[in-house]
């Protein structure tokens, strides 16, 4: 992955990612307001609650978008189309390795997640009728996926807990090894994760059952992530997580 050497402009693309997640966040709340519906008893209209929330998250991740380009720029971590197009500078040229890749992570990816979930489905607790989302709202909700969870996630959580453990480890290392950063990607897809039990403990009892497929389906897929944001560049991540969106949501409804 190429970045340019000149003096990074980190507030500037943070505030180009900050919007655009901030806009995905928008996107997934027809989805979100389908799977739990907001109390009639709310004090200002949907509308307005939306844009605010929306608001709400561009904020913070101004903020860690930032901590992440800071923090990734001296790992070599980056988002390189985005950072050049901000700063008018030449695109680096397509990876078609990459590419395929990310296509090919994000697409088999959202079909061995479906498979997964189908397989656990015998020893998972019996639920109420799934609420059925149109179509529109679940493609929307993609978006979310793509790019504000992966700004979450990999630019700031995965960059994160590398800085962290390269500064306290690997003080005198130039760089981080691998294994550093593949904890890192690790502990990131783990977090993610484990951050889905309480959604699941409104909807099943916490059996190690439940416990065990809430953590394996929204992890997994964040490891070939972590590696796609580590040697490509955060772009490639986004990709092959919007196409596995597409995928579970889409097609298998999710």
């Amino acid at each position: 992955m190429s970045i340019h050497t000149a003096t990074p402009r980190h507030f500037r693309l943070a505030v180009f990612w900050a919007v655009l997640g901030g806009l995905a966040s928008l996107a997934v709340f027809p989805y979100a307001l389908s799977l739990a519906p907001i109390p009639a008893a709310i004090p200002v209209p949907l509308p307005v609650l939306a844009i605010l929330s929306a608001v709400q998250t561009g904020v913070l991740l101004l903020l860690l978008c930032w901590i992440g380009l800071r923090l990734g720029f001296s790992l070599k971590f980056d988002s390189p189309f985005a950072r050049a197009w901000i700063n008018n500078h030449p695109l680096p040229p397509v990876s078609q390795v990459a590419l395929r890749t990310a296509l090919g992570v994000g697409v088999v990816g959202g079909f061995i997640l479906m498979g997964l979930d189908l397989a656990f489905q015998p020893w998972m607790p019996a639920t109420p009728t799934p609420i059925r989302v149109d179509l529109w709202k679940r493609l929307l909700a993609s978006f979310y996926g793509g790019i504000t969870e992966e700004l979450l996630l990999r630019l700031f959580c995965t960059t994160l807990i590398a800085w962290l453990l390269w500064k306290t480890l690997q003080r005198g290392r130039s760089q981080p090894t691998a294994q550093i950063v593949w904890v890192a990607i690790v502990s990131a897809a783990l977090l993610f994760g484990i951050g889905h039990l309480p959604t699941a403990a409104r909807i099943w009892t916490l059996t190690p059952v439940v416990i065990t497929r809430t953590i394996a389906l929204n992890a997994l897929l964040g490891i070939p992530l972590g590696w796609l944001y580590w040697r490509y560049g955060l772009e490639y991540a986004m990709l092959s997580h919007f196409c596995a969106d597409l995928v579970l949501h889409g097609i298998g409804g999710s």
